[in-house]
């Protein structure tokens, strides 16, 4: 064990850049066809070359993996597969030594039914009994939950006569966070990772730590907030530690109270209203329209009275590309930066998906493929579906998308790993790959790190105002933000024009680009003229 962990200096949340990495897809070093952390240290030259402030890890804590470690069996263990301790304190270390944090994802509304304390629990012992929801039947049969899995979201434990509930798979309880034991227990997990040198945490579903049983509501319950605040008091609170909360079904008001400026809460939290997923994720499509107005929604609101989190895609996500921009071969790429100028050029913190930088893409799967348990799910539960619909939805929207090892060269496995990857490859990794895009600089990878180093170099992007203009247009997105320094006086305008369409398309707020503006970025070369290319999108700075 190292006992000289390295601390990153204080992390500013209006300039940092955070990127996750799905360390079972990253890179592995030991050829067994998974990756894991000596892999992420091995990468940190690249991350670095990014520009990125913190690393988003998704769970390496002893799992059997039944969610792909979102069922946590020890908090305070590395899973062997990923690596030990001692190899998580070195990459701590080499990463703040570069000036890069690391955030961990806790997982605290259920634990692995391999916990200890579920163990323990069905071993009979009350105390840990207390630790998870554990009711008798006639409270089942009152209270009926479908796990958001498929399937009933009571198990019965016939040992006990009890049941217990499970919003997610079977293999994964929920905790009783009603038990102020629960919360204790949480808060000493997120204090020993302090310890480590972490400077961030990502809480996995943390609006249904709280439930409000006579609604059946399995989140945003009455004590949702206490609960939170309370965990910051006794962890993280006051030590410039960035959190952030998922929270699927969050509105503006639940997000001003997560993110609050007074820090009583977390930094801030992922809301997913912007992406279209609606009632029934696996029918969905992206709409322009509700993505511009979500998202305006979010950026007035939060204004000065809370705090952004800005992202398109993550490991239960699509890739990005293709679920918003145009993932064909000629339209791959200025898409792709199209979509980043879209969301890094607003308030709030971006989060970066390992590969979103390159453009990695969705691939057509075979049932024999799949490897996420809530699409093997969901394939199993729709056999009267329309195979073809079937098989465009997995392909659309499957969580795997998300998961293929990240395309680093176009060799053998894309350099993830020597041996077979745990999951299939995209095919696309020869002409899709971080080697070749590096060398490139119109690339989508220096987009992004262009992005990253304007977020650091303009007030006007961490602290100024956002006005959407054409809400109405599903062709165009627009937006104008201004800020002015205290100091000086100064005005600061920013403009963002873009193209949603494969088409050429006049863009009516281009006479706002006023003379002797800064062009600070476009996705195509040369002088944007009023008419734009397809999916061309620019980024002007003007200073009175």
């Amino acid at each position: 064990m190292n006992p000289h962990i390295l601390h990153t200096p204080a992390i500013d949340l209006d300039s940092c850049v955070i990127y996750q990495i799905y360390p079972m897809s990253f890179q592995d070093s030991n050829g067994d066809g998974m990756g894991d952390i000596n892999g992420i240290r091995q990468r940190l030259g690249y991350l670095t070359q990014l520009g990125v402030d913190l690393l988003w890890l998704t769970p390496i804590y002893r799992s059997p993996k039944r969610d792909n470690g979102y069922d946590v069996a020890d908090y305070h263990t590395i899973d062997p597969a990923f690596g030990t301790l001692a190899e998580m304190e070195l990459l701590i270390a080499e990463a703040a030594a570069r000036g890069i944090g690391i955030m961990m994802d806790i997982v605290a509304n259920h634990t692995s039914i391999e916990h200890e304390w579920f163990v323990r629990a069905l071993a009979g012992d009350p105390r840990y009994q207390a630790y998870y929801v554990f009711r008798d039947k006639a409270f089942v049969d009152a209270h009926p939950i479908t796990s958001i899995f498929g399937g009933n979201g009571w198990q019965y434990v016939p040992q006990l006569d009890r049941y217990y509930l499970h919003n997610f798979d079977a293999s994964q309880a929920d905790l009783d966070w009603d038990n102020p034991a629960v919360r204790a227990e949480m808060a000493e997990v997120i204090n020993f990772w302090l310890a480590k040198g972490i400077k961030g945490f990502r809480f996995d579903v943390i609006d249904m730590v709280s439930k409000e049983w006579s609604r059946l509501a399995m989140s945003n319950g009455p004590r949702l907030h206490d609960y939170i605040r309370e965990l910051n008091q006794a962890s993280f609170g006051g030590k410039g530690i960035i959190t952030v909360g998922e929270t699927w079904g969050a509105d503006l008001a639940h997000m001003q109270h997560y993110s609050n400026p007074n820090g009583s809460e977390f930094s801030m939290v992922f809301n997913f209203e912007h992406l279209g997923l609606g009632r029934d994720k696996w029918s969905s499509h992206f709409d322009p329209l509700a993505f511009k107005r979500a998202m305006a929604r979010h950026q007035t609101g939060l204004h000065g009275q809370g705090w952004n989190s800005l992202f398109l895609g993550n490991h239960d996500l699509p890739r990005a590309v293709s679920r918003f921009g145009d993932d064909r071969p000629e339209w791959r790429e200025v898409s792709a930066k199209l979509w980043a100028m879209v969301i890094h050029l607003m308030q709030g913190t971006p989060f970066i998906y390992q590969g979103e930088e390159l453009g990695m893409t969705n691939r057509h799967w075979q049932a024999d493929e799949l490897r996420d348990v809530e699409a093997i799910n969901y394939r199993a539960s729709q056999s009267e579906l329309d195979p073809a619909e079937l098989s465009r939805r997995l392909d659309a929207i499957g969580r795997d998308n998300a998961r293929t090892p990240m395309q680093w060269d176009a060799g053998l496995h894309a350099g993830f790993s020597p041996a077979a990857p745990w999951i299939v490859l995209n095919d696309n990794h020869v002409a899709i790959n971080a080697a070749e895009q590096l060398t490139r600089p119109d690339s989508p990878f220096h987009c992004y790190r262009q992005l990253i180093a304007l977020r650091k170099a303009h007030p006007v992007i961490r602290h100024g105002d956002v006005a959407l203009l054409d809400e109405e247009d599903p062709d165009r997105i627009s937006y104008r933000r201004r800020w002015q320094d205290p100091i000086t006086g100064a005005r600061h305008t920013l403009l963002l024009l873009a193209n949603l369409t494969a088409g050429p398309l006049s863009m009516p707020h281009f006479d706002q680009v006023e003379k002797g503006a800064t062009l600070l970025i476009s996705n195509y070369p040369g002088e944007p003229a009023a008419t734009f290319a397809p999916y061309q999108a620019t980024g002007w700075l003007m200073t009175t």
